[in-house]
């Protein structure tokens, strides 16, 4: 997983009409357009103090939870959990969308998001209660009538909407 710096900005790339992170000399397009944003990113904003709390947060939830990532796709979803913590327009809850469970909830940020006909992963990025945040790890989750989500799209939903994704964890071998 790459270590934030001084040096990653934040800025809305026009040429590809998305929010990136400038990475020193890589680029990160997120998924995020102009309708998605709370506000117009103007210039280059800093990846601020805020952020590494919550990049730092996701890294050791990271450690802590059986998802098989490799450690740029630990840095993918730790970048996208920041964009949408920080630039996402709040959202409402659409859980017309989805099958309601008994035991709702998550497991180390990992839950299952279900329609009539489809199941698809997601990290819950914020739990209050009352709704949960969440972002698309599958590339897509079709929703019927035509509309689909893709990966890394946020969605908000109420907490009985997510069913706990337990994934294996793999047999370390003890010496």
């Amino acid at each position: 997983m790459l270590q934030p710096d001084s040096n990653w900005r934040w800025y809305y790339d026009h040429q590809h009409d998305r929010l990136a992170l400038l990475l020193g000399d890589m680029l990160f397009l997120t998924p995020y357009r102009t309708k998605h944003l709370a506000y117009t990113v103007s210039g280059e904003e800093s990846f601020d103090l805020q952020d590494l709390e919550v990049y730092s947060q996701i890294a050791n939830q990271l450690e802590h939870c059986c998802l098989p990532l490799s450690a740029a796709q630990q840095t993918q979803l730790a970048i996208n959990v920041c964009a949408v913590q920080r630039f996402h327009k709040p959202l409402m809850p659409k859980s017309w969308f989805f099958t309601r469970n008994e035991t709702g909830g998550h497991h180390h940020r990992l839950a299952w998001l279900s329609t009539a006909e489809h199941r698809a992963k997601v990290w819950v990025v914020e739990d209050n209660h009352s709704s949960c945040l969440c972002l698309l790890l599958d590339d897509q989750l079709p929703l019927g009538t035509g509309k689909a989500m893709g990966q890394f799209e946020a969605i908000r939903v109420m907490p009985d909407c997510l069913e706990p994704c337990f994934e294996q964890q793999p047999l370390r071998k003890l010496a």
